[in-house]
C-alpha cells in the first residue's frame, strides 16, 4: 500500500465526509483566531483588564480542544465503522494488521495536515474580523493589516497535535489488535439493540424525568450553597442524558402501538425509522443532547453578559470624573490639581448628597446595599448637573419626587406601586422614573438608586456625602483614571469613599465583554458545530442503505416530489429530536443563572432579546448543516431512482 493508495483514499474520505472536513477547518480557524488575539499586543493594549484575556482563553481553549478532539476520535471510530469490510477483505487477502493501522493513520493525518494549513488562512480572516469588532467595542481606530504570531501559531499546532495524536494513537492500537471477525461485523455492532418493549427501560425513561424534575426543582428553589447549585445541574444533566437513551423504547411503547396513529400518512415510515434509528446511537443522542444544552446556555449567556455590562456601563457613567467623601468639608484638591495640569476643568461642582434613613425603596426596587436609606438630592443641584450632561430639562411638581435609576429600577417602577417618601412632615410620591445615565451605578449617586427633591426639604435631611463632578477640556484616558483612583483611594483616612472616571468604566465593561462573552460565543461555536457534523454524518451515512427503501416507495408509485418532501420531513424530525428538550432546558438554565449570578439586574425586554438573539444565532448554524445534510441526503437518494 503507497503513497497513492493513501493519497486516493484520503480525497475519497474527504469527499464523503465533506461537513466533519469543513467543521475541523472551522474549529481550528477560530482556535487560531482566538490565539492570534491573546497574543496580540494590539488589542490586548487597549485595556489594563484585558490582560485577563489571555488566561480566560487559555482555559477556555483546553475545554475546546478536548471537544475537537472528542469528535476526530468519534469520527475515527465511525470510519472505521463503514470501512470495516475493507479493511477485513485486505486483512483476509494476508495485508497485516499493521500495515492496514499505518495507512489508515496517514490517511487522517494527511487530512488533518490539510485542515491545519487551510485553518491558518481562515483563521487569519477571523482574526481580522474579532479584532475589528473589538477594537469597535472600545471605540478606537483599526486598520486591517497582515499579523502573524509564531506563539499562536505553535500552541496552534500543538493543540492539532494533541486532539490528532490522541485520537490516532488509539486507532492504531485497535487495528493492531482487530480479528477479521470483528471488523466483518463492526458495522451491525456498534451499539446494541434493546428490545423495543423492555418493561425497565419504559420506568428508566420515567425514572429519568424525576431526576431532571427534582434537580430543575432544587435549581430554581432557595440556594443555600454552590454544592447544592452543583448537584441540582448534575441531576438536570443526568436526566436529560437518560431520556434520550431511552427515549426509543418510550416511543416504541406509545407511538408505535396504536394503528390508528402509526398507519396514517406516511407516521409508520417516518417512525420506525426514527426509533430504529436512535436505538442504535442512544448514546450518542444523550451525548448530543447534553452539548446541545450547553452551547444554548453558553451563547444566551454570552449575549446576556454583553447586553448586561453594556447597560451597567451607562449606569457607571456620567461625569468625566465623580469623586465623593463622607465629610461635609472634603478635600478634593489633590485630584482637581491633577486634573487641571493634565487635562484642563471645563467645568466642576460640589455639592451635598442627603439621606432619609428609613424607607421601603430599597427592598420594593429589588436592591441589595451597604446603604440603609435612600439618598437624596436637591432640586437645584440637581437641575445644573442634568442640564451639564446635556439631557432635556425637567419639571418637580408639587408634594412629588423625581426617581433616579437604572433600566432595571425603572421596569420595577413601572411594575409595581412605589411607595410615598415621607420628609418630616411632607409626604411625597413618585412623579417619574428616569434612567439616562448619572453616575447612579457607581456609588456616586447611591448604588442604584437616588431621588430628588425640593431644596427646602432636601435641607432637613443629614448630608450623606460631599460629592464633586468634573468635566474636562479633553477626556481622561484610562492610564490617567487608574492613577486618579489611587490617588483618590490612596490615604484611608481621607474620608473618599466613591471615584469613577468615564474612561475606566468604559474600558472595564467593555473589557469584561469581550473577555466572557466573546470566551461563550467561542464554545458555543465550537460545541454547535460538533453536534451537527455528527448528526448529519449520522444521516448521510444512511443515505445509501436507505435507497432501498425510497426505491420500493417509488416502485409503489410515489413520484419524486413526494419523495423529496418525505427526505425533507425525515431530516426534520432528526434535526429536531435532539434540541427539542435542550431548547427550552437552556432557557430555564439561563433564567436560574441569570438569578443566581447577575442577581436578575436585567430587565425582561434584555433578557428576553438575550434569549431570542442567542437562539436565533444558535439555529442559524444549525440549519446550515440541516441544509447541508438534506441536499447531500436527497442527491443520494435521487440517484437510484433516475
Amino acid at each position: 500500500m503507497g503513497d497513492n493508495i493513501i493519497w486516493k483514499n484520503a480525497r475519497h474520505s474527504a469527499k464523503d465526509y465533506m461537513i466533519y472536513m469543513l467543521t475541523i477547518l472551522l474549529a481550528l480557524s477560530l482556535v487560531y483566531a482566538f490565539n492570534l488575539v491573546v497574543f496580540s499586543e494590539e488589542i490586548l493594549g487597549l485595556s489594563r483588564q484585558m490582560g485577563a484575556m489571555t488566561w480566560v482563553v487559555s482555559g477556555i481553549s483546553f475545554i475546546v480542544v478536548w471537544v475537537i478532539g472528542w469528535l476526530i476520535h468519534y469520527m475515527s471510530k465511525f470510519m472505521i465503522e463503514k470501512r470495516s469490510k475493507e479493511f477485513g477483505t485486505y486483512m483476509l487477502l494476508g495485508v497485516p494488521n499493521k500495515t492496514i493501522a499505518s495507512v489508515y493513520i496517514k490517511e487522517n493525518l494527511l487530512m488533518g495536515g490539510i485542515s491545519f494549513i487551510g485553518s491558518l488562512i481562515v483563521g487569519s480572516c477571523l482574526y481580522q474580523i474579532l479584532s475589528l469588532i473589538i477594537v469597535n467595542l472600545f471605540q478606537a481606530t483599526y486598520q486591517i493589516h497582515i499579523y502573524f504570531s509564531l506563539p499562536a501559531l505553535g500552541l496552534t499546532l500543538l493543540y492539532t497535535v494533541l486532539m490528532y495524536g490522541n485520537s490516532m494513537f488509539r486507532m492504531r492500537r485497535y487495528l493492531k489488535r482487530v480479528e477479521i471477525q470483528e471488523l466483518l461485523y463492526a458495522e451491525k455492532q456498534s451499539e446494541k439493540v434493546a428490545p423495543s418493549f423492555r418493561k425497565k427501560k419504559v420506568i428508566g425513561f420515567f425514572g429519568y424525568l424525576v431526576i431532571g424534575g427534582i434537580g430543575c426543582s432544587v435549581f430554581m428553589g432557595p440556594i443555600t450553597s454552590f454544592f447544592v447549585i452543583f448537584m441540582a445541574l448534575a441531576a438536570i444533566l443526568v436526566g436529560l442524558y437518560g431520556v434520550y437513551t431511552t427515549v426509543t423504547t418510550f416511543l416504541a411503547r406509545t407511538l408505535l402501538t396504536g394503528d390508528r396513529f402509526k398507519y396514517e400518512k406516511d407516521r409508520l415510515f417516518l417512525l420506525r425509522g426514527l426509533t430504529s434509528k436512535l436505538s442504535t446511537i442512544g448514546k450518542t443522542m444523550g451525548t448530543l443532547a447534553l452539548m446541545l444544552t450547553l452551547t444554548l446556555t453558553a451563547t444566551q449567556l454570552g449575549v446576556l453578559f454583553e447586553r448586561y455590562f453594556t447597560a451597567q456601563s451607562i449606569e457607571s457613567l456620567g461625569f468625566e470624573v465623580a469623586v465623593s467623601g463622607t465629610n461635609q468639608d472634603q478635600d478634593f484638591q489633590e485630584i482637581e490639581q491633577f486634573l487641571e495640569e493634565h487635562y484642563k476643568i471645563s467645568w466642576k461642582k460640589q455639592y451635598p448628597l442627603y439621606l432619609i434613613e428609613d424607607s421601603e425603596l430599597y427592598g420594593i426596587l429589588g436592591r441589595d446595599s451597604y446603604i440603609i436609606g435612600t439618598p437624596v438630592l436637591g432640586w437645584s443641584d440637581f437641575q445644573e448637573l442634568w442640564a451639564e450632561l446635556g439631557y432635556q430639562p425637567l419639571e418637580l411638581k408639587e408634594d412629588q419626587y423625581i426617581l433616579l435609576g437604572t433600566e432595571k429600577t425603572k421596569d420595577i417602577a413601572e411594575g409595581t406601586s412605589v411607595p410615598d417618601v415621607s420628609i418630616g412632615e411632607k409626604q411625597l410620591s413618585m412623579q417619574e422614573c428616569v434612567s439616562e445615565s448619572f453616575n447612579i451605578s457607581s456609588g456616586f449617586h447611591g448604588t442604584g438608586f437616588a431621588i430628588v427633591v425640593p431644596d427646602s426639604l432636601a435641607e432637613e435631611l443629614p448630608v450623606y456625602h460631599t460629592c464633586l463632578a468634573l468635566q474636562t477640556v479633553e477626556q481622561v484616558d484610562e492610564k490617567d483614571a487608574s492613577e486618579l483612583g489611587e490617588l483618590a483611594f490612596g490615604d484611608e483616612n481621607n474620608g473618599i469613599d466613591s471615584f469613577s472616571a468615564n474612561a475606566f468604566t468604559k474600558a472595564s465593561k467593555t473589557s469584561i465583554v469581550v473577555i466572557f462573552a466573546f470566551s461563550l460565543f467561542y464554545i458555543g461555536l465550537i460545541f454547535a458545530c460538533t453536534a451537527a457534523t455528527i448528526l448529519a454524518i449520522q444521516q448521510l451515512s444512511d443515505a445509501v442503505k436507505y435507497q432501498y427503501r425510497y426505491k420500493i416507495l417509488s416502485q409503489l408509485g410515489m413520484n419524486e416530489r413526494k419523495i423529496a418532501r418525505l427526505i425533507l420531513k425525515q431530516m426534520v424530525i432528526y434535526f429536531l429530536v435532539p434540541v427539542c428538550i435542550p431548547i427550552p432546558l437552556s432557557i430555564f438554565l439561563s433564567i436560574g443563572l441569570n438569578k443566581l449570578i447577575l442577581a436578575s439586574l436585567v430587565t425582561s425586554k434584555v433578557f428576553l432579546t438575550s434569549i431570542v438573539l442567542s437562539i436565533g444565532l444558535f439555529l442559524f448554524i444549525y440549519l446550515l448543516y440541516f441544509a447541508a445534510t438534506y441536499l447531500g441526503y436527497k442527491k443520494k437518494v435521487m440517484e437510484i431512482l433516475e
